[in-house]
């Protein structure tokens, strides 16, 4: 059974079941005038006017079916305290129209700090493998390609070993980048996570690469070009890795994909990048404590807004799936 919301003076109330509804409808606690709301409904409704409460329970029709358009604005949010049975949670279900629900900073930063607190501990350790990789592995890099510089008669095949591990050093970046956005959307949708999904997405690596080298490449042109349009290009196809990780996308697929769903969010990705950097900086402030809670914020925040963009505020109720 679905849940049901009521509002009585002015303050919602819910979740409860139709059955404990129907019961505060008889005994007069919620009037036929009072707004109530369930999932798949379009909008508040007055208790008087919805069939499931005014009919005996054997004449009682089922839940609505789900809207099929954009989802309810006014869709009541799910308690922190309650936690909906398997067959009741809250899935996505269609895309809404890019811009239609502006991105909210404040939300995006706020249900990415519930979801690191919930997850604290497992991600941290996630992170760390994710950084003890990369930094391990540039530094002993760097030490080896000195090492063997020096043994080397000729400078130009000193400068040519170094552009190749740098090289290296960059597509092991983008294959562990790929698998850390594995992990951070299938926090932010509900979905279990693993350590081993950082290694898991290495059927994308080559797409991945390839798009990155085209997103880089126009930003650094738009950045040439007076700063202003590298600013507006990086927002607008900086979800390019996440389409390509979530929807497996193509190279071009998956930056205009970013290009349409980032349609009328642009400044407020803008402003959510500043605020992330002022939380970054508060973390370095704060040494190595604040930045180990600051770098996670971060970055769930992130996914959080790709998912925004996709499916509006359903993001932020502890049901959502996609």
């Amino acid at each position: 059974m679905k849940p049901w919301y009521y509002a009585t003076g002015g303050q919602q109330n819910g979740p409860v079941s139709l059955e404990e509804l129907v019961r505060l409808v008889g005994t007069g606690t919620v009037k036929a005038t009072d707004l109530v709301w369930c999932e798949g409904m379009t909008g508040w409704t007055p208790a008087g006017e919805v069939p499931e409460l005014a009919a005996p329970p054997s004449q009682r029709p089922s839940a609505p079916t789900p809207h099929a358009g954009p989802l309810n604005p006014y869709q009541a949010p799910s308690p922190a305290s309650w936690e909906p049975p398997p067959e009741e949670l809250s899935y996505a279900g269609e895309e809404i129209v890019p811009g239609s629900q502006p991105l909210i900073i404040g939300d995006c930063i706020g249900r990415a700090f519930e979801l690191t607190k919930r997850h604290f501990w497992p991600f941290l350790g996630v992170c760390a493998v994710y950084f003890g990789i990369t930094f391990g592995s540039s530094f002993l890099g760097g030490v080896f390609v000195g090492v063997v510089s020096d043994g080397l008669d000729s400078p130009d095949a000193a400068k040519v070993l170094e552009v190749v591990f740098n090289l290296a050093g960059h597509v092991l970046d983008a294959f562990l980048g790929l698998g850390l956005t594995r992990v951070g959307l299938n926090i932010v949708s509900g979905r279990p996570f693993a350590t081993s999904m950082l290694f898991g997405e290495g059927n994308k690596l080559v797409t991945a690469v390839l798009a990155g080298i085209l997103y880089y490449i126009m930003v650094a042109v738009g950045l040439v070009l007076l700063i202003v349009p590298g600013i507006y290009l990086a927002l607008r196809f900086g979800q390019y890795q996440n389409a390509i990780v979530d929807k497996n996308l193509g190279v071009f697929d998956s930056l205009t994909y970013s290009a349409r769903i980032t349609e009328g969010n642009k400044l407020n990705l803008f402003g959510l990048g500043l605020v992330c950097f002022l939380i970054v900086l508060a973390g370095l402030l704060a040494l190595v404590v604040g930045l180990c809670f600051a770098a996670p914020l971060v970055y769930l925040a992130g996914v959080v807004a790709y998912r925004w963009l996709i499916h509006g505020r359903a993001v932020l109720q502890d049901g959502y799936r996609a």
